[in-house]
């Protein structure tokens, strides 16, 4: 399964208080993703797993936000490549994909 990871220093693009967030977004950065997947750039970005990585600036400790399409053994192989240590996971609805994203709008009927 391929993992393509926007990396960068916690200093660089970054911003946040406590918890160090990127700047980049994927909508932004879609353009040069899509193609590692095979996709064109037209294509929607949530079509694919996507999360996003924080850091705390007082702990060091990492959060992986992601949808339920990413799985459990994903996750230490996405730690590695932020170098996190010490870390946490979390699904975030932001980041969920097919029936999994359908079923948070079939309440709004």
């Amino acid at each position: 399964m391929t993992l393509f990871a926007l990396t960068h220093s916690p200093d660089e693009n970054s911003g946040g208080q406590d918890w160090i967030d990127s700047n980049l977004n994927h909508a932004d950065e879609w353009k040069y993703i899509a193609p590692q997947f095979g996709l064109s750039a037209r294509s929607e970005y949530f079509s694919i797993p996507r999360g996003r990585v924080l850091l705390n600036r007082l702990t060091g400790t990492g959060l992986i936000y992601h949808g339920a399409a990413t799985h459990a053994d994903r996750l230490p192989v996405i730690a590695a490549e932020f170098r996190l240590n010490n870390w946490t996971a979390k699904i975030d609805d932001h980041y969920q994909m097919g029936r999994d994203v359908d079923a948070l709008f079939d309440d709004w009927d």
